[in-house]
């Protein structure tokens, strides 16, 4: 007969999540405002009740265990679960009606949140940058209630209504000898590592950054990058090239970086996306405006 699900107490998360990204009991406990000791037994506790070692302990240091570094994960998204649905529940209950609405760089939400302010005027609406590692967690633990959000996600749950599709750019030093083509085919970049999106889905870096290339093989990998900023400090100093969507590419503007459309690689898809196991009246009347405004203007 399996073991009965315990009821996990936020509050050992929360200490549980504090240790794990200091890897230090002394440093999480000053951050916690709670004694060593007694923050020490509330993860044994934790511990004890799941029944599996989350942290191998020695005289130095602490680190996680194989089983700690999935359950960071889950927790993570059980606290940030819990503090959505307590805003919202609070929203409700105060008599707002908001939506949260996310949006990867470069995505346009205009024409839909004007086509929804003209039905909902009452309706306020917060917006909330998404990361490409984050944007299904955001909708799945309700930190948003809709995104605007560049596919794939690997996420059970998450409905996706498709909007346009935009072509990719490569990003490239201006002294690159293609950065003075009007498009520029993958196999002139051959030669060029191609940096990563950090922490993407294997599936995310496949769409893209080409990888693997239209005929198999795959590009030489450069430094990981978790925004612009980065990924253009690296190719200025001539670590690797990238893809970015030309909307992104055209929000950063450049002397001294080209960025070449590129011919061969299918365009990226943008979509809308929401949580279909919690839809709410406010998700159900955005993703109907939306389709409707995109339905008129005969983009798909």
């Amino acid at each position: 007969m399996p073991d009965r699900p315990i009821d996990l107490d936020l509050r050992k998360l929360r200490y549980f999540v504090a240790v794990a990204e200091r890897r230090h009991f002394g440093q999480a406990a000053v951050a916690l405002h709670v004694t060593q000791p007694a923050l020490s037994r509330q993860v044994r506790q934790l511990e004890h009740e799941l029944r599996v070692e989350l942290f191998t302990r020695s005289t130095r240091d602490v680190s996680l265990t194989a089983a700690g570094e999935q359950f960071l994960r889950d927790a993570k998204a059980l606290l940030a679960a819990a503090e959505a649905a307590q805003e919202r529940a609070r929203r409700i209950g105060a008599g707002d009606d908001a939506l949260v609405v996310g949006f990867m760089l470069g995505t346009d939400v205009s024409l839909a949140l004007n086509a929804f302010s003209a039905r909902f005027p009452r309706v306020s609406i917060e917006l909330v940058r998404l990361r490409w590692w984050s944007q299904a967690r955001a909708l799945l633990d309700g930190s948003v209630d809709v995104g605007f959000v560049r596919p794939p996600l690997e996420a059970d749950g998450v409905d996706l209504l498709a909007l346009y599709a935009e072509q990719l750019a490569a990003v490239l030093p201006i002294d690159h000898p293609r950065a003075r083509d009007a498009k520029v085919a993958l196999a002139a970049l051959t030669d060029d590592p191609v940096l990563e999106y950090a922490e993407a889905a294997e599936a995310w870096s496949a769409v893209w950054n080409a990888d693997p290339r239209p005929d198999g093989t795959r590009p030489g990998r450069g430094p990981a990058f978790h925004d612009m900023e980065e990924l253009l400090g690296y190719v200025r100093g001539g670590r690797g090239i990238a893809f970015v969507p030309s909307s992104v590419a055209a929000a950063f503007p450049r002397s001294d970086i080209a960025y070449v459309p590129v011919a061969d690689v299918p365009p990226g898809q943008v979509s809308l996306a929401w949580n279909g196991s919690r839809p709410s009246h406010l998700v159900t009347s955005f993703v109907e405006t939306v389709h409707a405004a995109v339905r008129a203007r005969g983009t798909t």
